[in-house]
Order: structure tokens, then C-alpha cells, then sequence
């Protein structure tokens, strides 16, 4: 909510003079009650457009109902490939899993030269697996094996013994575009075992971590993530006068959330804005498709007429707590 908040303290009125209402929905991340709180948020609070940062469970719901409500739905953070498919209200800010994963196992097999990797994945989520998935068909098409996939679930607790499995495998790299909970437990493991192989995390790893498993990140040192930012951005005297305000009000830092926060509720603004009357929900989700060369934080993003996201991804390295800039995809 911090970075939202943000864009709302720099520019707090539509260009006809309309003040924004932000009305808050806590979710909890649960698929049946983002379905309950976009029903409310329509029904209720008569919001215009809604922006969900939950994660793709909650956006694959969201996607179900958005269009016999009619209401245009920005989704920040979740990547799961079909968000926007068959809806006319539902758009991705990030990239999608199709291109996580390619570039992902395009840098291990051409950049890294790993020919064998490990993918650990956890079932039950639908991000999960659809990067997992994605990943490992790239990897294989150009020649890299995978020579294990692990299923992580509550009830996996033999990590020593699975590193020591793959140690003996010749694994290279182990991919792991699971919940932060699970890196952590592996990452414990490798350091009782002694063994180091190359790993890459996914989107928000760095994030996650920090937020929850402040006093383990010594454990993530040199783990490479896919992320939509780096802490190597470009300084600009607008991006400046952002990050001002910011710490002026929160005490965040390095964080994913807050970054894509800003991002979707400036272009969010500039998609109203393009309104005769930004209030109604049809131009704004026709206008929030047609946005071009939008000027975000790590470079420019344009929404397509399917609702998904064209924009820079960045190949980072974990240092401390900071994401250091490997490589820039767009």
C-alpha cells in the first residue's frame, strides 16, 4: 500500500479536479475473499477501478467474475500466464511466467553454460507450477536437462537428504520459484550439507525474505532472482523526488511491493485521465489497454490489447539487502 499511497500524496487529483478515494480490501491472499471484496468494492463502495496485489490464485479468481461486474481490475504482482485471458477487465502490470521463465532458463543455458538444473515447485499454487512448467520446456528445448523436480509441501521436510540426492546427480543450479518459506529451508540445508550449487530464485524472493527472514539472508547471498527492479536504477530528478516522498512517510526499503504500488496507480491515474469521464469503468480499462511507453521505474511499459504487460526484466544478484543488477531484458 505504501507505494500507492506515494503516488496518491504526489498527485492526489485527476486532471478535471476530482479528488481519488482510496478505499482499502484486506483479501488475506485468499482467492474467495478477493472474489468477496471485489463484489463489495462494485457493489457497495461504487469503486471506479480496483488495483489487486494479491497473488495469481486471487487474480485467476478475480478474472472469473471481473467482466459481469464490469470493472477494470490492474493486477501489480501475480504472474501466472492466463490473469488476462478471456476478459475484457483484467490486466497484468508484471510480466507474465511464459517470459519469467524463458529468460530465466535462457540465462542459465546460454549465459551460466549449466547444462544440468534441479526444479523444485510447489503443487498446490498455480504460480508455481505454470513457472515451473515454463522454465523447465524452455530449458529442455535448448538442450539443458533437468535432471530432478522436487514437489515441495508442508509436509517436505527432508531437505538435507534431497540436496544430498541431487549433489550426487551432478546438479548444477537449482531453480526455485517457490514461496520464500521453502527457499529458506533448502537454503538451511545446503549450508549443513557444504554443498553450494548455483541457484535462481523468482520474482519478489529478496522482498519476501526481507519481510519475513530478516535475520536468515546471509543464506541468499549470490542467489540470482528474476525481479522487475534492481537497486541499481538509474536516478532521475523525477525518480528522486519519488523516492523523497517515500522515505519522508515509510520506513521500507529495497522492496518489490512498494515500487510496483507507485507504478500502477500513476499509470492508473493517466488512464483516467484520458477519460471523458474518468469515473466510467469501460474507458478506463479500454484506455489502461492502450497505454504506451508509460515511464516506469526500470524503463518503458505498454499494456497490449490482451492485457498483458510489455517492460523491462531484470536479472539480479542478491547482495545483502540489495538486488545488484546482472542483466536488463525488455
Amino acid at each position: 500500500m505504501e507505494g500507492i499511497q506515494t503516488a496518491l500524496l504526489m498527485e492526489p487529483y485527476l486532471d478535471n479536479g476530482d479528488a481519488i478515494e482510496l478505499v482499502i480490501q484486506d483479501d488475506q491472499n485468499i482467492p474467495e475473499l478477493s472474489i468477496k471484496a471485489l463484489k463489495k468494492l462494485v457493489t457497495v463502495d461504487k469503486v471506479a477501478a480496483v488495483i489487486l496485489l494479491s497473488t495469481s490464485g486471487s487474480a485467476l479468481a478475480v478474472n472469473s467474475i471481473a467482466d459481469d461486474y464490469r470493472v477494470p481490475v490492474l493486477v501489480l504482482l501475480a504472474t501466472h500466464p492466463e490473469i488476462s485471458t478471456g476478459t475484457r477487465y483484467v490486466n497484468q502490470l508484471c510480466f507474465d511466467n511464459i517470459f519469467q521463465g524463458k529468460v530465466a532458463a535462457l540465462f542459465v543455458r546460454d549465459e551460466l553454460l549449466i547444462e544440468r538444473v534441479a526444479v523444485f515447485m510447489n503443487p498446490d499454487s498455480s504460480y508455481s507450477r505454470s513457472l515451473a512448467d515454463e522454465f523447465m520446456r524452455e530449458f529442455r528445448s535448448i538442450e539443458g536437462q533437468v535432471i530432478d523436480v522436487v514437489p515441495v509441501t508442508a509436509e517436505t521436510a527432508n531437505y538435507e537428504e534431497i540436496a544430498g540426492r541431487l549433489q550426487k546427480q551432478g546438479v548444477q543450479l537449482l531453480y526455485l520459484p517457490v514461496d520464500v518459506k521453502n527457499v529458506i529451508e533448502i537454503s538451511r540445508a545446503l549450508e549443513k550439507t557444504g554443498w553450494s550449487p548455483k541457484v535462481m530464485g523468482s520474482d519478489s524472493l529478496l522482498t519476501n525474505a526481507l519481510a519475513r527472514y530478516p535475520e536468515e539472508l546471509y543464506l541468499l547471498e549470490g542467489y540470482l532472482e528474476i525481479d522487475l527492479y534492481s537497486s541499481d536504477v538509474k536516478a532521475t530528478p523525477y525518480l528522486a523526488q519519488v523516492k523523497k516522498i517515500f522515505r519522508g512517510h515509510y520506513t521500507t526499503r529495497n522492496s518489490t511491493y512498494p515500487a510496483a504500488g507507485f507504478e500502477g496507480a500513476i499509470l492508473l491515474m493517466e488512464a483516467m485521465n484520458r477519460c471523458s469521464d474518468p469515473a466510467e469503468s469501460a474507458c478506463i480499462s479500454s484506455q489502461i489497454r492502450t497505454v504506451e511507453n508509460f515511464a516506469g521505474i526500470m524503463g518503458k511499459i505498454s499494456i497490449q490489447p490482451d492485457g498483458k504487460t510489455r517492460r523491462p526484466l531484470i536479472v539480479n544478484r542478491i547482495s545483502g539487502k540489495k538486488l545488484q543488477l546482472v542483466v536488463k531484458v525488455n
